[in-house]
């Protein structure tokens, strides 16, 4: 599997869609040439009153080549 670090945050790249990721649609993809995925777990882990409380390990972001043949 490869992997890309784009302002700090690591994606994991595929060719196609991994099983359980949907597209992620509240934000722009990072890159041009991928579609992003996220695997449907909270990011954020909220603990307590005023929600606080830090990034969720089980969270995992993909992206995914965009088939395209004029890229």
């Amino acid at each position: 599997m490869e992997t890309i670090t784009l302002n700090g945050i690591t994606y994991e790249v595929y060719d196609t869609a991994p099983e359980g990721f949907t597209p992620y649609r509240d934000a722009a993809s990072p890159s041009g040439r991928h579609t992003l995925y996220s695997n449907g777990v909270p990011r954020y882990l909220f603990d307590g009153p005023g929600g606080r409380g830090g990034m969720n390990p089980a969270h995992r972001w993909a992206l995914v080549k965009k088939m395209n043949d004029d890229l």
